[in-house]
């Protein structure tokens, strides 16, 4: 089954990260610490489908799909 990891190394951990916004079953998810500041977006891989959206969506390259 396919799934999407995130490398936090190479994520910016933005609080306005396209990747929890484009994901189709709200699979991923971010905690904000403040305006300018979030963490490392973590994937639930209980609800990933692996369809890859956020692999395009990503701007760091931090997402990938891997058979889980």
């Amino acid at each position: 089954m396919k799934k999407a990891v995130i490398d936090g190394s190479r994520c910016d951990q933005s609080p306005f990260c396209p990747v929890v916004r484009v994901c189709p079953v709200k699979a991923v998810k971010q905690e904000k610490s403040s305006f300018f500041k979030g963490s490392t977006p973590v994937v639930d891989h209980d609800k990933c489908t692996g369809c890859a959206k956020c692999v395009s969506y990503c701007p760091h390259g931090a997402v990938k799909i891997i058979n889980k």
